[in-house]
């Protein structure tokens, strides 16, 4: 992850536009469409209750906030059926079949995916194809509207599964990828979303097997308050059962020992850096 300090990515003009130009889709793939990207959100909307499990392999579901008795609750907005549901994200696991890999471009403009040039990863696209979730994000719920100041910010917590993880928006053309969250460290460590946007990026897993993704969100209310929520997505990747990614969960305990395992690393080195300072300095005054 990151180290240094937060950028305020701005998502909001690609929230209406129409599909963008994505190297790593497969050729002929069908691609969204504006009023895919210009949907509208309603309050009425089913709420999916507690322990309802889901697994989504195709269709649109969006990453989203609610505010509920004045608390902020991180959801999914399963819009994959005839009606959209909320999903409670510990209930949902996304299935990304083999459907989903093709092989990365030979660019170095993609290294921080962590795969080599022509290897395969799996990517959930920021453009729609078929037998794979359509998974993105917005900041639509009139829950959300009515309280929030400007926007949210979504915070990286980590990855946790085989191989490395990113996310990233291709503008199409020959424009360089834009980077928002990455376990080679590539990224950033938060970005932030304007209200009443809609956005759908690129999710790539250079392995197979069970993913799970930590992200939180925050929200400043216009009375002055800070709300925050976390949640963990879960991602079975490959030929890999759902029902494994289910029974896998969030290891707070891991994301902090790999952070503190990076700063110890960081430490040491330093240490090391002015001992062996010292050492010089002596060797040259005996000399």
């Amino acid at each position: 992850m990151s180290t240094s300090l937060p950028l305020r990515t701005r998502l909001a003009a690609l929230a209406c536009t129409a599909a963008l130009a994505l190297p790593l889709a497969p050729v002929g793939a069908p691609t969204a469409n504006a009023g895919d990207l210009a949907q509208v959100v309603n309050a009425d909307e089913r709420l999916a209750p507690s322990g309802e499990q889901a697994t989504i392999s195709a269709g649109h579901i969006d990453l989203g906030a609610l505010i509920r008795d004045g608390q902020a609750t991180f959801m999914a907005r399963d819009d994959s059926g005839e009606q959209p549901v909320w999903r409670e994200l510990d209930d949902v696991v996304f299935a990304v079949s083999d459907a989903a890999a093709q092989p990365l471009p030979k660019n170095k403009n993609y290294s921080f995916v962590g795969a080599k040039p022509g290897e395969n990863v799996w990517v959930i696209p920021q453009t729609e194809i078929t037998g794979v979730p359509w998974l993105g994000w917005n900041t639509q719920s009139p829950s959300l509207l009515e309280v929030a100041d400007r926007g949210v910010w979504l915070e990286y917590l980590g990855h946790q599964g085989p191989g490395e993880f990113s996310l990233f928006l291709q503008n199409g053309g020959f424009e360089a990828p834009q980077v928002l969250f990455a376990s080679t460290g590539g990224g950033e460590e938060r970005i932030w979303v304007d209200l009443n946007t809609h956005t759908h990026a690129n999710w790539t897993f250079t392995r197979p097997g069970t993913h799970l993704v930590g992200l939180r969100l925050h929200v400043n209310t216009l009375d002055g308050q800070h709300l925050s929520a976390d949640t963990t997505l879960r991602l079975a990747v490959g030929a890999t059962d759902p029902q494994q990614a289910r029974a896998h969960q969030w290891d707070a305990d891991a994301a902090g020992a790999s952070a503190s395992s990076g700063t110890l690393w960081w430490a040491l080195g330093a240490v090391a850096a002015v001992v062996l300072g010292a050492v010089v300095l002596v060797v040259r005054r005996r000399a």
